[in-house]
């Protein structure tokens, strides 16, 4: 049998250690991804998880149960309703015009027994009667028409609201105002409130403050009272707590790192020639 050098065995034990290392850092560079795709799930759970409070004054909002899906549907149904019959007493109050103008029939010579000058007098007035009802007509539907783009205007503004706030429990708030505050009140809340959506949770947040504004039955009073309110409204973010740490089973510390008893271990290895120790203690060190 040929005698081996020491200088080929160290040399065969280096590319051994650096075929090894070469797979601790492959091994280590799958760890650190593993750990960034870790760390990534965790801040996305982390923002799914962040609630917005929506707090009036220095008070705490009341955290009400999470209601039956029957009473949400039912909730649901009566938004809906409201929401219908405010439309048809807007649709009311626009027919409730000043009243119109009686044009009546066009005069003929025969009603005045053919006497022209009485006949052309009357004439004149039917004209200037026709012209201003057709005026009083062009203003109403002029008037109709802002007001339906008005009105449409809010209601986008007030959706547009509700999505950018981000709440999982906002139908739940708008059903407690819609239950607590009459129609007049609530269109009051959509057409003088500069974020209505944010005042409207807020509301169904706080139960105790939405009674006190649903007992103010005079409209200006209770704009006034709304206005107030909302400069009180205070918006914070409340984070969930941070998910348990998650460890790699099977992951190894980062190369880098001197081991000494690897190192006493090759040092004995080179005086005497026998290297079985470590190549065992590398082998265990694998496990």
């Amino acid at each position: 049998m040929p005698r081996v050098s020491v200088e080929e065995i160290e040399d065969a034990i280096e590319e051994v250690e650096e075929i090894e290392e070469v797979e601790e850092e492959i091994e280590v560079e799958e760890t650190e991804e593993e750990v960034e795709e870790i760390e990534e799930e965790a801040e996305e759970e982390a923002e799914e998880e962040e609630e917005i409070i929506v707090s009036i004054g220095d008070e705490t909002p009341e955290e009400a149960p999470a209601a039956p899906e029957w009473v949400r549907d039912l909730r649901r149904k009566n938004r809906e309703d409201q929401r219908r019959i405010r439309e048809l007493e807007e649709q009311l109050k626009a027919r409730e015009a000043p009243k119109a103008i009686e044009v009546g029939k066009k005069p003929t010579l025969d009603d005045f027994d053919y006497d022209t000058d009485k006949y052309e007098a009357a004439v004149a007035q039917w004209y200037d009667r026709k012209r201003q009802s057709d005026a009083q007509e062009a203003q109403r539907q002029q008037a109709e028409q802002e007001q339906a783009k008005a009105w449409q205007s809010k209601l986008d503004s007030y959706v547009e609201s509700k999505v950018s706030l981000k709440v999982k429990d906002f139908e739940d708030a708008e059903a407690a105002v819609s239950e607590t505050l009459d129609i007049t009140q609530q269109g009051v809340i959509l057409q003088g409130a500069e974020n209505s959506a944010l005042v409207i949770y807020a509301l169904g947040k706080n139960p105790k403050k939405a009674k006190e504004l649903a007992d103010i039955k005079d409209p200006v009073k209770f704009a006034f009272a709304v206005a107030k309110l909302e400069t009180q409204l205070k918006v914070s973010n409340r984070k969930a707590p941070p998910p348990p740490e998650k460890t790699i089973k099977g992951a190894k510390p980062i190369s880098g790192a001197v081991d000494s008893h690897l190192e006493r271990l090759r040092a004995e290895a080179a005086k005497t020639g026998d290297y079985t120790k470590v190549m065992q203690y590398k082998r265990q060190k694998k496990k």
